[in-house]
């Protein structure tokens, strides 16, 4: 099966002894990832091959699709992100998709204000089933839909994404009330959940063809299994390692050079600093993932990236063929600074641009690689999430972390919830 995305890194700047010195380290993360998948510890890997999942994604996408033109999705990090991506990067097809996932109260009168409820449907996303920012969203959203259609037909609007045990409140909820419900694989994080039916569910119910997604991934985990060490992810993330680790380069840029991929940057940046940012032997490590933006940020951030603090890699994505083709008019060829642009197509503009920035990173010594895709796709997209959630497991092995939790995350959380039971005692709006 040969993968959709090609890896170029001989721009990174990293000596062969450095790549030796590693191969031990690397040998045994492979094994501990192989390990973790064969067991189905974590079940991310096996997901592109889940045709079970898809028939209940599909079955229940085209029943939705029936009733409703509208899908608002309640979720936030890995529950919000990657079906998020998925939508900005494939449109929509069958139905609107709206995000909400910031419990601002602006927003979420907006939305109250301008919802047609009869017209939409409601996917509530939680593992746990108690994640502050979504059930409260939920809760408010769930109460202008009753307001609108009433009890009894309410619940056919909503579908709840969650752990499918009594562990969560959110299960315990949607069995209550007779909503739909989708399983969240127990064996899946959130940050790595969206080729499950965490992102397959909105993606479907928008029309997008799932299975081309996960085809697409499947490329990817095959070329991993057979090349192993020397496979697409486990060079980018030796690639990553070495350049912190030996160069002190600990800040990461991602730069996809399509603005289909832009909100792929904000997936990027959760899964690499929620998996490697950890407390290792009471010693803080990790990286820094920053997401830019081609060719927008070369006049914003590439500055910074060429002459300042040299603690940076780049790694861009360069997407060969475009949907659409489009060319400069040929005007003002007598102009001075401007008259060659007349007649150059923009996809080799914003081609020009990757490589220029390239090229003058290396000048300056800076590192940078370059990920290519054929186009922008269900498949080259389900290609470029497994790329990344298994690059970053070899990452989460390189540096001994666990790449699977995250505890900063939760002790966050239950702050907030001790300030929120606190503030809801001294006002009599919660007992005891």
């Amino acid at each position: 099966m040969t993968p959709l995305i090609s890896y170029d890194d001989s721009h990174m700047l990293i000596s062969a002894k450095d790549r030796k010195s590693v191969q031990k380290r690397l040998i045994a993360a492979h094994k501990q990832l192989e390990s973790l998948r064969v067991s189905e510890e974590q079940g991310f890997f096996g997901l592109p091959d889940d045709s079970g999942t898809v028939r209940i994604v599909e079955r229940l996408a085209k029943k939705v699709q029936a009733k409703f033109d509208r899908l608002i999705v309640i979720g936030i990090g890995g529950s919000d992100l990657g079906a998020r991506t998925i939508w900005h990067a494939l449109g929509e097809k069958k139905m609107s998709l709206e995000f909400v996932s910031n419990p601002d109260p602006e927003t979420l009168y907006h939305v109250l204000a301008t919802t047609d409820w009869s017209k939409t449907a409601i996917n509530v996303i939680s593992k746990s089933g108690t994640t502050l920012e979504t059930m409260a969203v939920f809760m408010t959203l769930r109460q202008g839909l009753i307001n609108a259609v009433g009890v009894a037909a309410h619940r056919e609007h909503i579908v709840a994404t969650t752990d499918p045990s009594e562990a969560s409140t959110l299960y315990q909820i949607a069995m209550e009330e007779g909503y739909a419900i989708l399983p969240h694989p127990l064996n899946v994080g959130g940050r790595y959940s969206v080729l499950s039916v965490v992102g397959l569910f909105p993606a479907a119910a928008s029309g997008v063809n799932v299975r081309k997604l996960l085809a697409g991934a499947a490329t990817v985990e095959a070329e991993r299994r057979a090349k192993r060490v020397e496979s697409i992810p486990a060079r980018l993330a030796t690639n990553q390692y070495l350049a912190m680790t030996q160069y002190g380069r600990d800040i990461h840029v991602l730069m996809p050079y399509a603005d289909l991929l832009h909100e792929f940057g904000f997936w990027y940046r959760q899964i690499w600093a929620e998996s490697l940012g950890k407390v290792r032997d009471g010693e803080s490590v990790g990286p820094t993932p920053i997401a830019a933006f081609g060719a927008i940020d070369q006049h914003s951030q590439i500055q910074l990236y060429n002459e300042g603090p040299d603690n940076k890699t780049v790694t861009f994505i360069e997407v060969e063929s475009f949907r659409r083709s489009l060319r400069v008019p040929k005007v003002w060829g007598d102009k001075q600074g401007i008259g060659y642009v007349g007649g150059l197509s923009f996809a080799d503009i914003l081609h020009a641009e990757r490589a220029g920035t390239e090229h003058a990173l290396a000048s300056h010594g800076r590192p940078s690689g370059t990920i290519t895709i054929p186009n922008i796709s269900e498949e080259s997209l389900g290609a470029l999430f497994m790329l990344f959630e298994t690059a970053t497991a070899y990452m989460g092995e390189l540096l001994h972390v666990n790449a699977f939790n995250q505890p900063g995350v939760e002790a966050g959380k239950k702050e907030a919830k001790k300030i929120l039971e606190t503030a809801g005692k001294k006002t009599g709006k919660t007992k005891g």
